[in-house]
C-alpha cells in the first residue's frame, strides 16, 4: 500500500474521533473559564455532541442487526 493511500485512511479513520476531542476539550474549558450563562449553555452544547454520536451509532448498529 502506498503511503499517500495510508496517511488518507488514516485521516478517514480519526477524522470524527478528533473533531469529537476537539469538541470535548471546548466544552470542558468552557464550563470551566466561562463565567456567564452563554458559556454554560455552548459546553452542555459541546458536551452533548458525543453522547448523541454514540446513541446515533447504538441505533443505528441496532437497526443493521435486525436487517
Amino acid at each position: 500500500m502506498s503511503t499517500t493511500r495510508t496517511r488518507r485512511s488514516l485521516r478517514r479513520i480519526w477524522r470524527w474521533p478528533a473533531l469529537l476531542a476537539v469538541l470535548t476539550v471546548f466544552g470542558l474549558l468552557s464550563a470551566l473559564i466561562g463565567q456567564t450563562g452563554f458559556w454554560w449553555a455552548l459546553s452542555w452544547i459541546a458536551l452533548a455532541a458525543p453522547l448523541a454520536v454514540i446513541v446515533w451509532s447504538a441505533a443505528k448498529g441496532v437497526q443493521r442487526s435486525r436487517a
